[in-house]
């Protein structure tokens, strides 16, 4: 079967038809995935039935190294480190106890964010392919980042071009109540790390406002205004004119670039119904300010 690549109207989200990901994946398949992934910055590739963690891990490892999962997210049995398990089914197929600590971690996953933002070196994609899906709800939405950035008034952008950020994921829980969940070794683990306000693209070169959920405060600023005006770039990235919505259908494999597009996931009957989905991450190329690097 041939893939297609098309775009999904009024969004800027494509979609690939054809592809098979449970099998390898030839060059000149890859190179018209790859290139409609930096066109969009969200692909959802349909019709992923088929594919198991082995297939997901080798796929994604064709566009570099993979993340390997914090332990909140890791796989029962660890055989595939680089697979993040979200999910609110136990291994036993119970469903969690809603005040179960890991799903009180990945309620975490219902605010903006952009994936590994709070690790010295953040994320360039992640790749999420639906296992099982709930009747209703648990859609995922993104907010286009690019889009947002370039509609910032010229006199905006020279403010915000060389400000710093502090991400912490402890913080960003924190404001949910659910740091708590983390114990002394994961606050070692997870230090705050610092990245620029503004991101350009290596492919693409064009810039995104990089904020969201684990951005605590502005370097360099008093706390409070920094703050604020990290609120006031988020709150400008999330206007629905930037937002699009996925209706997962179970087969979905759902790619985004974390480099410039804001995610988050939206709410349905856990204690009702399940829902599995696998997540790999793809490695970032290293850290968006000097500074971090250190950290």
């Amino acid at each position: 079967m041939t893939i297609t690549v098309s775009a999904i109207p009024d969004a800027f989200v494509g979609r690939i038809d054809g592809a098979d990901l449970s099998r390898p994946v030839s060059d000149d398949d890859f190179e018209i995935i790859r290139a409609a992934f930096h066109t969009h910055a969200v692909l959802v590739i349909t019709s992923q039935d088929t594919i198991d963690d082995a297939a997901q891990v080798a796929f994604s490892r064709r566009f570099g190294p993979l993340e390997r999962s914090i332990r909140f997210d890791k796989s029962g049995g660890g055989q595939f480190p680089e697979i993040s398990n979200l999910t609110n089914v136990d291994e036993d197929g119970s469903l969690y106890d809603l005040d179960d600590p890991r799903a009180r971690y990945h309620a975490g996953n219902a605010t903006w964010h952009t994936d590994s933002s709070f690790k010295p070196v953040p994320a360039n994609a992640s790749i999420l392919s639906a296992r099982i899906v709930p009747p209703e709800g648990g859609d995922t939405e993104f907010a286009d980042a690019r889009a947002a950035y370039d509609a910032l008034s010229d006199e905006r952008k020279v403010e915000i071009e060389d400000l710093v950020a502090e991400h912490s994921i402890i913080y960003s829980r924190s404001l949910m109540g659910g740091d708590a969940i983390f114990n002394d070794a994961d606050r070692a683990a997870l230090p705050p790390v610092r990245q620029t306000l503004v991101r350009t693209h290596p492919v693409t070169g064009r810039k995104a406002i990089y904020t969201g959920a684990h951005a605590s405060h502005v370097i360099g600023w008093p706390v409070e205004k920094g703050r604020a005006l990290i609120k006031e770039l988020l709150e400008h990235t999330i206007q629905d004119r930037y937002v699009w919505r996925h209706h997962w259908t179970a087969g979905d494999l759902v790619m985004w670039d974390n480099r410039c597009v804001l995610h988050r996931g939206r709410p349905f009957a856990a204690d009702r119904h399940a829902r599995v989905m696998r997540r790999t991450t793809i490695a970032g190329d290293g850290p968006t300010v000097i500074e971090a690097a250190a950290q």
